[in-house]
């Protein structure tokens, strides 16, 4: 059975706002007054927004709206199955909504098996068989194997169960649910163009068995650390754990900058905080062995040289259903890459372009241009930057804080003089384009 004291606080994740970070279902005559009600006050104090329903419901009952509506709005649940969880209809109907909301919306669900067996649950043994009751219309054959499915599918997730202490196993489920609901999303610009285009080409890629490493190169400037950011935010969810490891090449100068970037995979990967690595050579070693563990999804962003990537990544050997992105700047024919696809980053047509410099002049793709400016100096602007979505940037950027005909002509002459050592040294080194 769930709840309905909560704290009330909305929860952004992505394009969808939440209002509970984690709806708890549970027995009440089971687990009210103790172990769930420890639960919620754990979470509670972790700062994790949970939802439970406080009201005693009868058996028979159907789904209130209420509930259905907080499983909608909760980012995850945790399923406390106990002895009676599958003697109450009302949880076996918040299961199959939870499951539901699992397939189709990202919702992260925790089984918690509270002094049952898991295979009893997966194969609806014991008090989780099911079978029709002739005296209640709400046990129809229909419902029940329903519900039978339901329970086979949540006794075959990953879960807990208890054992030991009841404390320690307390911290261990919202640790769980912590570090679940860090995402890990990266920022993208709020304007992106060209980008779905560049994902249709890369998603084979990510359905390819034999291919764990994608290499996106091209100029400065062209847009690759948006796009590793942009597929990174549209497929992390469907791995164990996540990491973007942004501007290494800026970043690491000296041969022990490297530490800080394999502390950081190591973290993202295993999770936990403070991991003592005592030298690079150590960290290698410890990064390898945690990459055959867990499905995976790392972004190494800006590797200049090759020493760099064997650095963090070691042999290569990782998890066969792992992914790896690698963005750089530099010719990589000479790395011994294997199992790897090479995408070149492809510049912005000129539609893209115009859209592109319009943004940032004037805040919109299509603008209804000022009367003092002459569309065809843009032209020159989308011309001169060769779809290069960095030069379009800096050049409209350039324009919104004086869009007179004078000041756009003056910056296209001298445009011309520094775009490239700002695209190679200076301002606007990172990839912050499309």
């Amino acid at each position: 059975m769930a709840s309905s004291s909560s704290s009330g606080v909305m929860v952004s994740s992505g394009d969808k706002a939440f209002s509970y970070d984690v709806f708890l279902s549970f027995r009440g005559e089971d687990t009210r007054h103790s172990f769930t009600d420890h639960l919620y006050h754990k979470l509670i104090q972790a700062g994790i927004c949970t939802f439970r329903d406080d009201k005693e419901i009868n058996r028979g009952e159907e789904l209130k709206p209420e509930i259905e509506k907080a499983i909608k709005a909760s980012r995850s649940s945790i399923v406390v199955l106990s002895e009676n969880y599958a003697t109450s209809t009302w949880c076996l109907d918040e299961l199959l909504l939870i499951l539901q909301q699992r397939r189709e919306c990202n919702h992260f669900v925790l089984p918690v098996f509270y002094y049952v067996k898991p295979t009893d649950v997966r194969k609806n043994r014991q008090k989780f068989y099911i079978k029709v009751k002739k005296t209640s219309s709400r046990w129809t054959y229909h419902n029940v194997e329903q519900w039978r499915t339901a329970l086979r599918q949540v006794g075959d997730l990953t879960g807990l169960e208890l054992s030991g202490s009841q404390a320690s196993f307390l911290n261990k489920i919202v640790d769980t649910i912590y570090n679940n609901l860090d995402r890990k999303e990266v920022h993208l610009p709020f304007h992106l163009i060209g980008m779905l285009n560049h994902h249709k080409e890369i998603n084979s890629w990510l359905h390819q068995t034999n291919n764990e490493y994608l290499v996106i190169y091209g100029m400065g400037g062209s847009g690759k650390t948006t796009l590793a950011k942009y597929v990174y935010n549209m497929i992390r969810r469907f791995f164990e754990s996540v990491s973007f490891v942004e501007d290494i090449g800026n970043i690491c100068k000296g041969p022990n900058d490297i530490l800080q970037f394999q502390k950081q995979l190591l973290e993202d990967i295993l999770g936990g905080k403070n991991r003592k690595i005592p030298g690079v050579s150590r960290g290698t070693c410890m990064i390898e062995e945690a990459l055959q563990m867990k499905r995976t999804l790392i972004v190494l962003d800006d590797i200049v040289e090759h020493s760099q990537l064997v650095a963090l990544l070691g042999t290569g050997r990782i998890n066969a259903q792992s992914k790896i992105i690698i963005t750089t700047r530099v010719n990589t024919n000479n790395w011994p890459l294997m199992r790897c696809k090479m995408y070149p980053m492809r510049l912005l047509n000129d539609d893209e372009s115009l859209q592109l410099i319009r943004l940032h002049a004037f805040g919109s793709k299509i603008p209804n241009l000022p009367l003092n400016v002459d569309p065809f100096l843009i032209l020159d602007g989308v011309k001169y930057c060769e779809g290069n979505p960095l030069a379009l940037e800096v050049f409209g950027s350039s324009m919104f804080k004086n869009n007179t005909i004078s000041h756009w002509k003056s910056h296209l002459s001298l445009l011309e003089k520094d775009m490239d050592s700002r695209l190679q040294h200076g301002l606007c080194c990172k990839d912050i384009g499309t």
